[in-house]
């Protein structure tokens, strides 16, 4: 994939945790110019037979932010195996490396206004967003897959970390659809109800990705 980091001396200076106080030259290095313009019917597939997944994809970050946020996550060490009690992954929660709120923001940028477009969403329920969001390692002869489940979620946003790996991708069970994404390629769909999936497994390398849980704070 074509790297869309710019070279100039503030940018090439800055890192991922760098964003607030530095937004413009922070999405310059890292955000794609793709998902930049928010024109979401130009730039937003929907997966597999259109009219039917509700999987739909788009460019959200570039390869910067993948290495660097795959690397914070290994740095730190901080793998959790029991986070979720059905359904356990290999994970941790972005706030273990400091990218919360960074993450929190971004999503608020670009990610829900999505999908509030993608289906033509109306209500307070929708203006009151926010997600849970972690990283997940796949590791052979380890955890390498995930079985088939439903989310906690309204929404789900899948964000792809890398693609040095055999085997893995997300299959969708009603829809008959398994997909992996470009590095920095991001999937939105139906957290529950429609949208059981699993992780299929990986026979080598490793998997990285960024899930987001997204539901909504409003009562009404």
């Amino acid at each position: 994939m074509q790297d869309f980091g710019y070279k100039d001396n503030k940018t090439t200076e800055l890192s991922v945790k760098d964003y607030f106080g530095n937004e413009g030259a922070w999405v310059k290095k890292y955000v794609s110019p793709v998902i930049r313009t928010k024109e979401w019917e130009l730039i937003a597939d929907e997966v597999g037979v259109k009219g039917h997944t509700n999987v739909f994809t788009t460019q959200f970050f570039n390869k910067n932010f993948c290495e660097e946020i795959i690397q914070l996550a290994e740095d730190s060490g901080k793998w959790t195996h029991k986070r979720h009690e059905f359904y356990p992954t290999t994970d941790m929660l972005i706030d273990a490396i400091g990218m919360e709120k960074i993450y929190e923001a971004l999503l608020s940028e670009y990610i829900y206004p999505w999908a509030i477009d993608a289906w033509d969403l109306e209500g307070k329920t929708w203006k009151a967003l926010s997600s849970e969001s972690f990283i997940i390692k796949y590791i052979p002869n380890q955890q390498a897959h995930l079985s088939f489940h439903h989310d906690h979620s309204l929404v789900t946003n899948l964000l792809t970390l890398n693609n040095d790996f055999e085997g893995g991708g997300t299959m969708f069970k009603r829809q008959k659809l398994c997909v992996k994404g470009d590095v920095g390629g991001t999937f939105l769909h139906p957290g529950n109800i429609t949208h059981k999936h699993g992780a299929r497994p990986i026979t080598s390398g490793l998997r990285y990705v960024i899930v987001s849980f997204i539901n909504s704070n409003s009562e009404g």
